[in-house]
């Protein structure tokens, strides 16, 4: 692929560990750990693993249990399936003992996460035997474990963040605005949804039942996966019809581009010349602002000589020697007069028509923020090629299906327009966390504006050269969720606030879910290879479906909307799908937790 932002002059030893900085693990509330922790997570996992079910083969041999999976007043409903109860209780110990923090805290992790999930489980079971005992209806025993099993994705969230050193909650009173037609579309689109499911798994029973067998729909049906997607396809629908009329005003005010920069000499000329040829197509001034954050190359002379060489723009740099992007950030904004502040990373280059198409959304006075498609600058190395299928499924699919009913939960730092007074209401730029650009548009959503996700305002942005890059990106992209839920405690689960009640939420759930995918496909190929004997109800399928299946298939749904040629790439893409997970992990493991000393009056700890 042709760099069509301009060439990149960039050489692996001027690039090799630029990526690093004081954003990459905040202090006080992370730690940078070696790979070895995540590591030895794994290994431990697979030891206790291997313990547990040994356990339960032997209690089953003696009669002592039966094939219930820790399941209580289960007889005659079922044998079960995968011991789901035997890995949420092995993956939560793991990540007790794991925990960065002292072997106190350590325990009252695990005791936490233990009690919570063995009271919905007993919860659970008392239900199923009551619907039963009562003749209502009998819940298999498979069903009645993993629907504890799914409450146990909420668990693992709630306890970290009840537990770890996280950023301090935003003190605003959050008064979000949302319109009713938001919510008429969400039910819609839920409604639409359980009927298909139903319809399919009813109507079409064979065939669902083959897909089944065939790894396409896992081992519990189309409820569970094609539910997902089906509202997925519907709120895009929506999305785009959204994003199409909202494109329509034409609006081009004066516009400020903000590039914050540390130690960026490599690649900040060619995201300064690439605004330069945007500019030609933007009828309104374009005043460009460099803010040098405590650089220790040549940034701030390679940003003057690329500004002096343009010819539809002024520009300009200026210091910030404290180093922090959220510093330079506020910086710049309270430098910058503009209403409209365009923020681009250094390492980010903007196509032609991208400053028009996202402006046009800001007619709308309620619009706060706006993001585009974050397309990579090339597609040579493998993580070029997953990186490309990643963000159309992502942001050319999901972040539209967000738009659809007013959920777009932010949108990535490397290109977002912000509306100035809006920002300055919301008191700027959080500093000292990760996901400082997804948290500032969560306080816009706070305070009665939105944020808009348009595909059509295409950027090219670098993407990591070495494996180590990308896993502290990764990192840093996925430990921001907790820093995001805990700053913005006052929006979670508030009525009102879309992003607030359903997407941050689900945004949690989904981050458990991406850190135990790894461990469950280790803890199901254990369980199908060695003790099949025990649990005879276990089946090949859901595992593969786990990796393949349903994501398989609205990958490729999804590249055929965008670009089949891309299609090549999804084997890459399912892969790099378990390393996601092992990254995932590792974000997780990265959070401190405040050292507890029991001897301590409470008042102390």
């Amino acid at each position: 692929m042709t760099d069509v932002a301009g060439p990149h002059q960039t050489q692996p030893e001027a690039i090799a560990d630029h990526f690093r900085s004081v954003d990459s693990a905040p202090a006080g509330i992370s730690v940078n750990r070696p790979a070895s922790a995540s590591n030895g997570f794994l290994i431990t996992f697979t030891g206790l693993s291997i313990i547990a079910l040994c356990i339960s083969t032997y209690l089953v041999g003696t009669g002592l249990a039966e094939r219930y999976d820790l399941v209580v007043l289960a007889k005659n409903r079922g044998t079960g399936g995968l011991p789901t109860r035997t890995f949420v209780i092995v993956f939560f110990v793991t990540y007790a003992a794991y925990a960065y923090t002292n072997v106190w805290r350590r325990v009252a992790i695990g005791l936490s996460l233990l009690g919570k999930f063995a009271v919905v489980s007993v919860a659970f079971d008392g239900i199923g035997w009551a619907l039963d005992h009562l003749d209502v209806i009998n819940i298999p025993v498979g069903v009645q474990s993993f629907g504890s099993a799914l409450v146990a994705l909420a668990i693992f969230p709630h306890t970290i963040l009840r537990h770890a050193k996280l950023p301090h909650r935003d003190q605003r009173a959050p008064s979000p605005v949302v319109p009713a037609s938001a919510y008429v579309k969400l039910f819609v689109c839920l409604t639409v949804a359980i009927v298909v499911a139903v319809f399919v798994a009813r109507v079409f029973f064979t065939a669902v039942f083959d897909m089944k067998q065939i790894a396409l729909l896992g081992g519990v049906g189309p409820g569970a996966f094609l539910f997902q997607q089906v509202f997925a396809i519907t709120t895009a629908g929506f999305g785009w019809l959204v994003i199409r009329r909202s494109r329509r005003a034409k609006f081009t005010p004066p516009l400020a581009i903000l590039v914050p920069a540390h130690d960026e000499a490599h690649d900040i000329a060619a995201t300064i010349e690439s605004v330069d040829r945007a500019a030609v197509s933007y009828p309104g001034p374009i005043h460009l602002c460099v803010v040098d954050n405590a650089s220790t190359d040549e940034t701030t002379e390679v940003a003057e000589r690329a500004i002096a060489d343009c010819t539809e723009i002024t520009g300009e740099v200026i210091q910030c020697p404290t180093p922090g992007k959220a510093i330079a950030l506020n910086q710049g904004i309270a430098h910058l007069p503009q209403e409209f502040v365009v923020r681009i990373d250094a390492d980010s280059v903007i196509a032609p028509g991208c400053l028009q198409t996202a402006m046009s959304h800001f007619a709308n006075p309620r619009v706060g923020s706006v993001g585009g498609l974050p397309l990579p600058a090339e597609e040579k190395t493998w993580i070029d090629k997953v990186r490309l299928v990643e963000v159309y499924l992502r942001h050319g699919f999901f972040q539209v299906s967000l738009d659809g009913y007013q959920g777009v939960l932010g949108v990535p730092g490397m290109f977002a327009i912000y509306r100035r007074s809006a920002v300055l209401e919301v008191g700027g730029m959080v500093q000292g966390m990760n996901g400082e650009d997804t948290d500032i548009c969560i306080r816009l959503d706070g305070a009665g504006y939105h944020t808009v996700a348009d595909p059509k305002a295409v950027y090219y942005s670098e993407t990591p050269a070495t494996y180590a890059h990308l896993r502290e990106q990764r990192t840093r992209w996925f430990r921001s969720i907790y820093h995001l839920a805990a700053h913005n405690r006052g929006t979670l689960l508030r009525w009102g606030s879309m992003t607030g009640l359903f997407v941050l939420p689900f945004q949690l759930v989904n981050a458990a879910r991406r850190a135990m995918l790894a461990p469950i496909l280790i803890f199901a190929l254990i369980a199908v290879a060695g003790f099949r004997a025990t649990f005879s109800g276990l089946q090949w399928q859901p595992e593969i479906a786990t990796v393949l299946g349903m994501p398989l298939i609205m990958t490729v749904f999804v590249l055929l909307l965008w670009r089949p040629g891309a299609i090549r790439y999804v084997p890459a893409y399912l892969l790099f799908r378990l390393l996601r997970s092992y990254f995932t992990l590792g974000s997780a493991l990265s959070l401190r937790f405040p050292p507890l000393n029991p001897h301590l009056p409470r008042r102390q700890k």
